[in-house]
């Protein structure tokens, strides 16, 4: 125990103490605290401007009533349309609604750069349509009330048998033991294969047992992890103190409400992160300790990188499909059900029995792959012989000669 604890020290000493983790937890922290004070000072939603070319005889667009929040409504003469759709085209311009038509339907052309904006689409119906349901009541004859009533939508009220929480939360927490996982895996890949093709491997291995440097790797880049994350928290608790923070959060458009971060989804999430993170950087350091050159590294562990991505993809399925029998089946499958239960867990579809046997099936694995591991790594780390195959890697972890 004394050797691993001496091994775990120094590598946490190396791993805290170089530059790189000095640099990644300073930027980290500056983007997190400089983005919310951006946007608290600076990040005000700049307005669009409109223009409208009024051509048509029956119908009007007043951009004097025209009152949005989001944008500036400006009339143009005919002569200038051409040159307002060169400058929308070249980014200059935000939008160009034309207005065309002298009979009862009215005739509208909206021009955009790349992708319609449905609050300019939403501020020509609010316009137009008024003005077009007049005509068709005054031409048909039709009584204004019977009209009114024809109009009025059906009145749905919404009740939500099942509360769910944030869907933004969900995602959030997803990349972020995607990117936990595959940044810090990575990580002891690096260190395994840089003592190994660096020979630093062979004086190490007459002190101290293979196994306890490949743990002492594992959980030195999981603290090196941890306090990246601490340092993205420190930089958010800084600025909500400060009240930077004040506006609603999103995440590609998803609220994510962190209010939803109660006690039983922390505790839920510090564990699968855990596990799952154990599950893989046992792969990531077995597989890297049997290879003999820096440039074999991204072809050994390309397999468990795509491992990862098909968790993470089902994790996605999960939030859009939560009882989909794909991710039924992941639950109970340990390179997935890290983020598939987590995700049940936080949608509130996860029973008591699922979460203790995907629980009890990944502490399994981990323990099955510790064995296996101990075993490749062992023999792998002082292999030099050539590129090694699947089959090598099968034999060595068939073999019980230590």
């Amino acid at each position: 125990m004394e050797k691993f604890l001496a091994v775990l020290r120094f590598h946490l000493k190396e791993g805290l103490s170089g530059k790189g983790f000095i640099i990644t937890a300073v930027v980290l922290f500056a983007a997190i605290f400089g983005y919310f004070g951006f946007t608290h000072y600076f990040g005000k939603d700049e307005k669009m401007t409109v223009y409208v070319s009024n051509q048509s005889t029956g119908y009007s667009f007043d951009t004097s009533r025209a009152k949005a929040d989001f944008a500036d409504v400006k009339e143009i003469g005919q002569d200038k349309v051409e040159g307002l759709k060169k400058k929308v085209k070249d980014g200059n311009a935000d939008a160009l609604i034309i207005l065309k038509g002298s009979g009862q339907t009215p005739e509208i052309e909206y021009y955009f750069r790349r992708m319609a904006d449905f609050q300019v689409l939403g501020l020509i119906n609010s316009i137009i349509q008024p003005q077009y349901l007049h005509t068709v009541i005054s031409e048909n004859k039709l009584e204004p009330a019977v009209a009114g009533a024809l109009l009025t939508p059906v009145k749905v009220t919404e009740v939500a048998l099942k509360k769910t929480e944030s869907l933004g939360l969900v995602y959030f927490f997803l990349f972020l033991m995607y990117m936990f996982i595959i940044m810090f895996g990575n990580t002891v890949s690096l260190s395994i294969a840089g003592e190994k093709t660096s020979r630093v491997m062979e004086i190490m291995i007459t002190k101290v047992k293979p196994a306890m440097m490949m743990y002492a790797k594992i959980i030195a880049a999981m603290v090196s992890g941890l306090i990246q994350i601490g340092m993205v928290a420190l930089a958010y608790g800084m600025a909500k103190l400060l009240g930077w923070t004040s506006g609603e959060l999103e995440i590609f458009g998803m609220p994510l409400d962190l209010s939803a971060l109660n006690l039983k989804i922390f505790l839920f999430l510090s564990l699968f992160f855990v596990l799952g993170y154990f599950v893989y950087a046992l792969l990531f350091a077995s597989i890297t300790s049997v290879i003999s050159r820096m440039e074999d590294i991204g072809s050994i562990i390309f397999p468990v990188s795509i491992l990862l991505m098909g968790a993470f993809m089902l994790g996605i399925k999960t939030m859009m499909d939560p009882n989909a029998g794909i991710v039924l089946a992941s639950s109970y499958i340990p390179f997935f059900s890290p983020m598939v239960v987590f995700s049940r867990i936080v949608l509130g579809e996860a029973g008591v029995l699922e979460v203790c046997v995907s629980i009890a099936i990944l502490i399994a694995t981990i323990g099955v792959l510790s064995y296996i591991a101990n075993r490749i790594y062992t023999k792998g780390v002082m292999r030099y012989n050539g590129k090694t195959t699947l089959v090598d890697i099968v034999k060595m972890a068939k073999s019980r000669e230590i």
